[in-house]
């Protein structure tokens, strides 16, 4: 797995790390994503790099074996909606680009084998808040 450095914003981190208290037991991508977290470095969020993936930053990466292109919005499970195009933190796309910045490349463990992504673009989204 590339070993760059991971950058996560205060909120987003106490965020991931309240979400994965909830899971017991082992959980391979719930260990993936610890494992990440264990790794990356917290900065307040006014320092953080803004080219680097956070929750509700939307993200367009390359395949680099396929060279077909997609983009998606990292959230909490919760506001996933595959149809929006809304991956969640926990899914093996979601843990692999959270904290990496434009420009880097990942490789990472999905269900359909490995995969070797670039990062081409990376967008802050202002978080979706409910209307009544």
């Amino acid at each position: 797995m590339n070993q760059s450095t991971l950058f996560l914003s205060t909120a987003d981190y106490q965020l991931v790390s309240a979400l994965l208290s909830g899971f017991s037991g082992k959980n391979a991508p719930v260990e993936r994503l610890r494992g990440e977290l264990a790794r990356a470095v917290v900065l307040e969020a006014t320092a953080v790099p803004p080219a680097a993936v956070g929750l509700n930053s939307r993200v367009l990466f390359e395949d680099l074996d396929s060279h077909e292109q997609e983009e998606y919005t990292i959230t909490l499970p919760q506001a996933a909606d595959p149809d929006q195009q809304r991956i969640s933190v926990l899914s093996p796309i979601g843990t692999a680009l959270l904290g990496f910045c434009e420009g880097s490349e990942v490789e990472w463990p999905t269900p359909g084998g490995l995969r070797r992504l670039r990062l081409l673009r990376v967008t802050r989204e202002l978080p979706q808040v409910a209307t009544v």
